[in-house]
């Protein structure tokens, strides 16, 4: 069978917002519904055009567990569209297109809406941050890692400075992403005053002894994302053009001992290795910084062949061009869609003809995916 090639026509979301301060009163459901609401209105598609929705989901809404058919029921769109949740940690957003993307290449539906949505602020327990299995969280893992991958402060603040700076200069561009609510039109967390001596000034977050400090970590946030994918012929017969098109996805998982965050060195490969493509063809790289010491271990894993074929090395001019999650926020299964739509829109801004995705995720997973123009 012929798979149909699946374009990705708008994108946006609500502004990413730190937990507990303007979102606290919200919910999932009405930060996914606004998200939803807003991609319809701008994007001009007609609501009875879409056949699907699938939404991501770590924290639902309290006795609403399909998070997606609630937000079909409360948004005035046809009672006839399926609607399913899921639950993957910070891949849940890129599930969720991932889902809906091969639903429209095999010809069972035309057109859906993707994205996830994460209100944090209803974290109340620590346990919500700690991985089931160890006990230990996010941040204490990731500790592990920096030490076993002998991984230096000062890169690691590099890397945050360069997200916020990035960020910062992509503020008009980002507008455009963003679907204001509740009087709120931008995200909490880019600051005009980070600087190396700021940043260098903090203190260790997770260890006493380490070097992951608030300042290079991604900030707790709410926050909704919604993209609007389609059939390329259903898209050009209602005159949408495409920014770009979704070509193919990998996901992995390893043993949380060899580092709870460091599957993207599985899932990338594997994706280079389907598709026939390497680092250097791609004009723009999306990686997910849950941590900048995340972000540095597993770029040096893709460039030493940890668990693939050595990359060779990564140019850091093309990653996160307007910035990434320790800048503007990561509400878990909010961010695959922030991602995949910013890639899509820079991409046609570019007209670069390769990005890539790279989100690592608790549980010790991945996903990777590779969007095209040409």
């Amino acid at each position: 069978m012929k798979l149909r090639r699946v374009a990705i026509v708008a994108g946006g979301r609500t502004p990413f917002v730190k937990a507990g301060k303007d979102f606290v009163r919200l919910g999932p459901l009405r930060l996914a519904t606004h998200a939803v609401k807003e991609l319809v209105a701008r994007s001009g598609v007609d609501p009875k055009a879409i056949d699907a929705l699938a939404l991501g989901a770590v924290l639902p809404e309290p006795g609403k567990p399909n998070l997606a058919r609630e937000v079909v029921l409360g948004t005035g769109l046809p009672e006839s569209i399926e609607a399913q949740t899921i639950s993957s940690y910070c891949i849940s957003g890129l599930r969720a297109i991932t889902t809906i993307a091969e639903a429209i290449a095999v010809g069972r539906i035309d057109a859906g809406i993707a994205g996830g949505a994460e209100w944090l602020s209803g974290a109340r327990s620590p346990s919500f941050f700690q991985e089931p299995t160890t006990g230990l969280s996010m941040g204490e893992h990731m500790e592990l890692t920096r030490h076993e991958w002998e991984l230096d402060r000062a890169t690691q603040d590099e890397i945050a400075l360069a997200s916020h700076r990035k960020a910062i200069a992509a503020r008009a561009r980002l507008a455009a992403e963003i679907f204001p609510l509740d009087g709120v039109e931008r995200d909490s967390g880019p600051r005009d005053d980070t600087s190396p001596e700021a940043l260098a000034a903090l203190k260790p977050a997770f260890d006493p002894r380490g070097t992951l400090t608030a300042g290079n970590s991604s900030p707790v946030t709410d926050g909704a994302s919604a993209v609007l994918l389609m059939s390329e012929e259903r898209a050009r017969a209602q005159a949408l053009e495409p920014l770009a098109f979704f070509r193919a996805s990998q996901y992995a998982g390893i043993d949380p001992a060899e580092g709870l965050l460091m599957a993207p060195a599985v899932a990338v490969p594997r994706l280079f290795e389907r598709t026939g493509l390497g680092l250097d063809r791609f004009d723009l790289i999306e990686i997910h910084e849950a941590f900048a010491a995340q972000v540095q271990a597993n770029v040096l894993a893709w460039e030493r062949g940890w668990k693939g074929a050595p990359t060779g090395p990564l140019d850091w001019e093309r990653v996160n061009v307007n910035g990434g999650s320790i800048a503007l926020g990561h509400p878990w299964a909010a961010t695959g869609g922030r991602v995949v739509a910013s890639l899509a829109a820079e991409m046609a801004r570019r007209d670069a003809s390769l990005g890539l995705v790279s989100i690592c995720a608790a549980g010790a997973m991945a996903g990777a995916a590779v969007l095209e123009r040409s």
